[in-house]
């Protein structure tokens, strides 16, 4: 009897364990898998990544530097074309006029040490246009040098301007140039040298590589009010035209690295959007304004600078999207 009983109560547990299994099994818990938690515990991916197809940006650009003030292959151009060094600054500092300056200083502090004036000139030209410049092109960078440099006081930091410590300019024709527009006979003379004067004021005569036809406006590139950079000046040089590829994967890098908070559209076409340009170069291209990237508004130029990492070479651009 004992044994039957036995054999009773085992029976009965192998069946009420196996039918904990199922309730389990029904519930969502037990066997050998383990079990997925909430999915409020998942972290969602933020709005901004998405994941891009194999496709690729292609940006045009025409002209090389930012645009505003002085193209130096425009400068190169009209030397060449037989104008001199005032109507070359004439043309690219609107409103202006090329004066004597009566308090010509002997040295100039550049990155925090002071140069004798004519070494500082020769040596930022040099590095800036080149020294096989045709004449007036390197006068025009001189004045242009100068103007900036008075602009800021004379204590210009190095970051500014590029500057080539080591070029022997003695004897040179951009020296002979130099010594030609601070009225010296040598280097002992006295210098009086000749700037750049809007209303009675040094301007901030800036000065880039190559235009894209016409010159663009300070106020649209940086913000300000600079008159004399309005921008719309025409530059005689041939146009340099350059393509730069991207793929989306790094132009979604590229873009989320600027602002990790940009909601970017699964179709990497809607990325970026150009809002208004100056048509510098024709009715449909010019030097970018504003333009969209995701959700937000953005200068051109602080696109090329800020986002693009100067991958660019102008913010005067197209640019189109072409899918896998």
């Amino acid at each position: 009897m004992s044994l039957s009983i036995t054999k009773i109560l085992s029976s009965f547990l192998v069946l009420f364990s196996l039918f904990l299994d199922l309730i389990l099994a029904l519930l969502g818990g037990g066997g050998d898998e383990p079990s997925v938690p909430p999915t409020t515990d998942i972290p969602a991916s933020p709005p901004s990544i998405t994941e891009p197809s194999d496709g690729k940006f292609v940006f045009t650009t025409y002209g090389w530097g930012h645009g505003v003030g002085m193209s130096q292959d425009g400068a190169i151009q009209m030397a060449k074309d037989g104008k001199n060094y005032e109507e070359i600054l004439l043309n690219y500092y609107t409103g202006t006029t090329v004066r004597t300056d009566s308090s010509t200083p002997a040295t100039v502090k550049y990155g925090g040490k002071n140069i004798p004036l004519v070494e500082y000139l020769c040596r930022t030209t040099e590095q800036e246009i080149g020294p096989s410049s045709p004449t007036e092109a390197l006068k025009a960078q001189i004045v242009a040098v100068y103007t900036f440099a008075k602009w800021y006081d004379f204590d210009v930091e190095a970051s500014r301007h590029a500057y080539d410590s080591t070029f022997n300019y003695v004897g040179t024709n951009l020296h002979k140039a130099c010594l030609s527009v601070l009225g010296m006979e040598n280097d002992s003379s006295k210098p009086t040298a000749r700037y750049v004067d809007y209303n009675g004021s040094a301007a901030f005569t800036c000065y880039f590589d190559s235009c894209a036809g016409k010159t663009t406006a300070a106020a649209s590139t940086w913000g300000g009010n600079y008159p004399y950079l309005c921008g719309g000046n025409p530059s005689p040089e041939t146009v340099e035209i350059a393509t730069a590829e991207f793929t989306a994967e790094e132009m979604k890098d590229l873009i989320l690295a600027y602002n990790s908070d940009a909601v970017l559209e699964a179709d990497p076409a809607q990325w970026l959007k150009i809002i208004s340009h100056d048509e510098a170069y024709s009715s449909s291209v010019g030097y970018v304004e504003k333009m969209k990237i995701g959700d937000k508004e953005i200068r051109g130029n602080a696109f090329r600078g800020s986002v693009m990492d100067y991958k660019i070479r102008s913010h005067c651009f197209s640019m189109e999207y072409i899918p896998a």
